[in-house]
């Protein structure tokens, strides 16, 4: 028999000084042992709400944590194949699979998994059920036709073709998908990612996962830069978003055959709709940005909490009255402002101090 149920919360963006929010797993008791639960619930529709979802992958149950991004999408907050959320941008657990643009759940994406040439025909068509990672020139590694009428769109490995592709996103469920290449820009931009530091302190946690090379199989930047598929075609094979060291670009393009990071999103189908989400987005902000100290805070509920960290994720200390900020006694450089106002609402936002 099952014992009580507990919930459990999650600190949204350690070191941060977020706000504690409230996740969806319960805790189920059998035989002595405490395990969680997945709800399946999805997030809250505030920036920042945590949910779950448990889906088959690798032939095993898996739970993975779902968050509300500023976007107003739901995203899964860990990589495909990774065994938590990051705690850090080289936190190594939360790296996960490889995938090569194109290919789905099939062993390939794995860090080990062997590597082979070229299958024939050299498309999704012609996997067979091989779990290898494909190595090759340039003109005979991976899918190298880079026809811009290619998707990776498929719901199963049996509806793949010539053309098409298979989603591993589509594994997760109803709405669960690839992002888009610009879906990644809306991203970059509401969180100002300009490093991997900036793009780990996102709702996402997005680690540092690297890349394999889609000539060698070798890996390079693990733990040091990400690299993250759309699914979106480029005129070299694919898009994804680059969080290089000191400059993010969502619309990168690279070798199909590349190995990268698989990070998925869902249809937002209930609640808000986009144009009460992009209101309440503007309902609250803080400027000037950048600032030579003090800050005003638009907003319409009661201010509950302000936090301010510097890019480390250190909690700093600042006054706060009136709707402002004053943050004139601290060192000019980045800091990350977080507000949560009474109605339920909350901001993330990176202030440059000048």
């Amino acid at each position: 028999m099952f014992g009580s149920l507990y919930c459990t919360v999650r600190k949204i963006g350690a070191g941060l000084g977020l706000a504690i929010m409230v996740s969806t797993y319960t805790y189920a008791q059998q035989g002595g042992q405490t395990n969680p639960v997945c709800n399946n619930t999805d997030p809250g529709n505030n920036t920042g709400d945590l949910g779950c979802v448990t889906f088959t992958y690798k032939g095993e149950d898996v739970t993975y944590t779902t968050v509300r991004g500023s976007d107003g999408r739901i995203w899964l907050q860990q990589n495909l194949g990774s065994t938590k959320v990051a705690d850090s941008f080289n936190d190594e657990d939360s790296y996960g699979d490889l995938f090569q643009w194109g290919r789905w759940d099939d062993g390939h994406q794995e860090r080990n998994s062997p590597t082979s040439t070229a299958t024939s025909p050299n498309s999704p068509a012609g996997l067979g059920g091989t779990n290898k990672y494909i190595i090759g020139s340039s003109t005979d590694s991976w899918w190298a036709g880079n026809a811009a009428s290619d998707s990776w769109t498929a719901t199963s490995s049996s509806e793949a073709t010539s053309t098409i592709g298979t989603d591993p996103c589509k594994a997760i469920g109803q709405g669960w998908r690839l992002p888009t290449s610009a879906e990644w820009v809306t991203i970059v931009n509401n969180y100002s990612m300009n490093n991997p530091a900036s793009a780990y302190a996102s709702h996402l946690k997005l680690p540092a996962g690297g890349y394999r090379s889609n000539t060698t199989g070798g890996f390079t930047f693990v733990g040091q830069r990400g690299y993250f598929w759309s699914s979106d075609t480029a005129s070299s094979g694919g898009k994804f978003l680059y969080v290089g060291g000191t400059i993010v670009t969502p619309t990168s393009g690279g070798a199909r055959g590349q190995g990268e990071s698989v990070r998925c999103t869902k249809d937002f189908t209930g609640g808000l709709g986009t144009a009460d989400i992009a209101a309440k987005a503007n309902a609250i902000a803080v400027y000037p940005n950048p600032t030579n100290g003090i800050l005003t805070i638009k907003a319409d509920s009661f201010i509950e909490t302000v936090n301010v960290s510097n890019i480390a994720g250190q909690k700093v200390n600042v006054q706060f009255s009136d709707k402002q900020i004053n943050m004139q006694g601290l060192p000019n450089g980045i800091y990350i402002v977080e507000l949560k106002l009474k109605n339920g609402q909350s901001l993330s936002k990176k202030v440059v101090k000048n």
